[in-house]
């Protein structure tokens, strides 16, 4: 689908969620809401990374950012409370939630993967999702144009040998997508879309593709135009939930 043009202004003082925002895609989403006013919840697990970047973005920014600092493979439900109790005590509402976090561990064919590698990708890209929807959704309710991002993977629409449980992952992903679609757009305001980046400069294109090179893979700066589009109240009428980069 063609991106059309959207005004930034409408990003002013907006309040974003976004899980794995230390690096890679997370971080340019950070950093590019920043710029437009947004303040940006930033849900990661690396706290040195994530005190630099709100330092930075406090200093030339001055919007109100916050940090969570989660690892995603050990939430349960009792934490996903805490983080939807924290955010009321910051913010009048929740905005967006954009669930960008993801893991590869390794490529490998299906029995050499073992349980906890298993458990630990489907817990960080799919089971994390879920449980901060679930205890974040009466917060984007308060919301004028609330939205949930998921990014999701080409493999999680076609597996491909090799991906194991992070193939797995993103098909859960993609319908979770749907059924979240189904159950809330007809009723609520809140709009879902689940986001195809397809190739992109990151830690785990590297590991996934290793002889290949980066210079020829296009930078997460490149994606920004998408987010913010399906962020924008101009994404609103959109039909379905579907979305992936067009080269």
């Amino acid at each position: 689908m063609i991106i059309k043009k959207i005004k930034t202004n409408q990003f002013k003082d907006k309040n974003i969620l976004i899980t794995g925002c230390s690096k890679g895609i997370g971080k340019s989403l950070t950093i590019k809401l920043s710029q437009l006013g947004s303040n940006v919840i930033m849900l990661g697990r690396n706290e040195r990374k994530l005190d630099e970047l709100y330092d930075s973005i406090k200093e030339k920014y001055g919007t109100e950012p916050c940090i969570l600092k989660c690892d995603l493979n050990s939430l349960n439900e009792e934490k996903a409370q805490e983080i939807a109790n924290i955010i009321p005590e910051h913010y009048k509402c929740l905005d967006g939630v954009i669930f960008n976090a993801a893991i590869l561990e390794k490529m490998s064919n299906i029995d050499g993967f073992d349980l906890k590698t298993w458990q630990k990708v489907l817990n960080v890209n799919l089971t994390s999702s879920f449980l901060l929807f679930k205890y974040l959704i009466p917060l984007l309710k308060n919301s004028v144009s609330p939205r949930i991002i998921f990014t999701t993977s080409s493999v999680g629409k076609k597996a491909e040998a090799f991906w194991g449980p992070y193939a797995v992952s993103k098909a859960g992903t993609n319908a979770l997508a749907d059924i979240l679609t189904s159950e809330l757009e007809p009723v609520s305001n809140i709009k879902i879309f689940n986001f195809n980046p397809k190739a992109t400069q990151t830690d785990m294109r590297s590991l996934a593709y290793p002889a290949e090179n980066p210079r020829k893979v296009k930078k997460p700066e490149s994606l920004m135009d998408y987010y913010l589009w399906m962020l924008s109240i101009e994404s609103a009428s959109f039909e379905g939930n579907y979305i992936e980069y067009q080269s």
